[in-house]
C-alpha cells in the first residue's frame, strides 16, 4: 500500500513536470555534486571565494563558454586557476549549468553541445 501512494505521488509529480525542467533539475543537481569536488575548496560553498587569493564567483561576468575554458584549462597571470582536463563536455554543461542558477538567476541548461563545441574553440 505505500508502495502504492509513492507511485501515485512521483507520476503525478513527474506528470506536472516538464523534459526541460527534469533536464534542469539534472543537470544542477549533477553540477552541484561536480561543484563541491572540483571548486568548492578554493572558490567556497557560497562561491564568495577567499580574497586576494580566489576570486569570488557569484556575480561573475563569464559568458558560459568562457565559464567552459576556463574550467577546463585554467589560467596563468593575475590570478592562477589550475586546468582540470578530466573534465567531459557534460561535466563541463552541469557545472556551468549549476553556477548560473546558483548565482546567476538564470535556470537555463547549458547543452552538451554548446560545451562541447565551446571547448573546441577555446584558445
Amino acid at each position: 500500500m505505500k508502495n502504492l501512494a509513492l507511485l501515485i505521488f512521483a507520476s503525478f509529480f513527474f506528470s506536472c513536470t516538464s523534459k526541460e525542467e527534469i533536464l534542469q533539475q539534472q543537470y544542477s543537481v549533477e553540477g552541484m555534486a561536480l561543484y563541491q569536488t572540483h571548486c568548492e575548496n578554493c572558490h567556497q560553498a557560497d562561491g564568495a571565494g577567499l580574497r586576494n587569493l580566489y576570486p569570488s564567483i557569484q556575480k561573475t561576468q563569464l559568458s558560459p563558454e568562457a565559464l567552459a575554458c576556463l574550467m577546463r584549462y585554467g589560467k596563468k597571470g593575475n590570478g592562477y586557476m589550475p586546468a582540470n582536463s578530466k573534465l567531459q563536455a557534460l561535466d563541463v554543461a552541469e557545472l556551468v549549468t549549476y553556477m548560473r542558477e546558483k548565482w546567476g538567476n538564470k535556470k537555463q541548461v547549458f547543452p552538451t553541445d554548446s560545451a562541447k563545441m565551446a571547448l573546441q574553440n577555446c584558445r
